[in-house]
């Protein structure tokens, strides 16, 4: 019995989240999972700088124009599994590169929840607050509804590079590398 009650108590957990509240149309079916993959772009390949700005959730207004230098903008809510997975690599991103910018897009989250989840991590980055998904969609940082999300900006702040789904530490050192050589 209590193996029954323990078995179905694991089930419940599973379906519902372990009890995160994820916003409809963020749980998408696995046929609607885009595969994980990085897009880099050769440095004759790049288009315009692109310019992210947004209310900052702490207030005020946060923008790229502000920032010298490379930029990671990485798509994150406090209800994503995947994006509390990759939140270390970013920490040691930061520590690894004090020359790199990093952004973060809260997407579709409840403010509070936001800062509550920010206060229980390491990192001192800049957040925007993107609560319809509208500025990452715009700079296209995240496919359909899927998270995270994350692009880097080169040192003009044009696309060098996108990961759909979760970073990888390996990858962003690598693809970093390159563009501080730049």
């Amino acid at each position: 019995m209590i193996k029954k009650l323990s078995a179905s108590l694991i089930t419940a957990l599973l379906i519902t989240g372990c009890g995160i509240d994820i916003p409809e149309g963020y749980r998408p079916s696995d046929n609607a999972v885009p595969n994980a993959s990085i897009t880099e772009i050769a440095i004759d390949q790049r288009s315009e700088p692109i310019e992210i700005s947004g209310p900052g959730l702490n207030g005020g207004v946060i923008t790229t124009e502000d920032m010298s230098g490379i930029v990671i903008v990485n798509a994150w809510a406090s209800w994503c599994p995947p994006c509390r997975e990759e939140w270390p690599i970013f920490v040691e991103i930061q520590n690894q590169f004090p020359e790199v910018n990093l952004l973060g897009l809260n997407e579709a989250d409840d403010i509070n929840a936001a800062k509550d989840f920010l206060s229980t991590q390491e990192g001192n980055w800049l957040h925007i607050s993107d609560p319809n998904q509208a500025i990452a969609a715009k700079a296209d940082v995240v496919q359909g509804s899927y998270l995270p999300g994350t692009i880097i900006l080169d040192k003009q702040h044009r696309l060098a590079a996108k990961f759909v789904g979760p970073v990888n530490q390996a990858d962003l050192t690598r693809i970093l590398n390159q563009l501080v050589a730049e």
